[in-house]
């Protein structure tokens, strides 16, 4: 059995010049203009196809009325980053990512999305967040 070196230029010291860079996008959403319902949707951030989102999470920064929750996540699994989070208190949710420490990579297009849980959130401020990074092919079309 043979081994095929195929890793190109570089060896394994270092990072190359041209390595894609990890990004912070943040968006703040002050619910009381609107009054999202309970089982509401509220798109936070887009995600580009061919991205992974390495984190998500939320931070309230006004407390939700008594009774609300939330969740975040995408249009495939409402709690993929936070789940049930207690919003009547400020600070940041636990994030559910961090348990298995694992990004979540997207083919195609989608949000980051709230879900608002429990009763109509009429007071709620909160910033999402997410760590992204672009994983489209560099070489794609050179290297097919």
């Amino acid at each position: 059995m043979a081994t095929h070196d195929k890793t190109g230029a570089g060896g394994t010291t270092g990072h190359p010049s041209n390595g894609r860079t990890p990004y912070l996008v943040e968006n703040t959403i002050d619910f009381t203009p609107f009054d999202p319902a309970a089982n509401d949707i509220v798109q936070a951030i887009d995600v580009p196809a061919e991205s992974i989102v390495i984190n998500a999470g939320l931070e309230v920064l006004t407390a939700s009325p008594s009774g609300v929750t939330l969740d975040l996540g995408d249009a495939g699994d409402v709690d993929k980053y936070v789940d049930g989070h207690d919003s009547t208190a400020t600070g940041f949710a636990a994030n559910v990512v961090n348990a298995s420490n694992v990004g979540h990579v997207y083919g195609s297009a989608d949000t980051i999305d709230i879900k608002v849980l429990g009763a109509q959130d009429t007071a709620a401020k909160v910033r999402v967040w997410a760590v992204i990074c672009d994983i489209s092919g560099v070489s794609e079309t050179d290297t097919n």
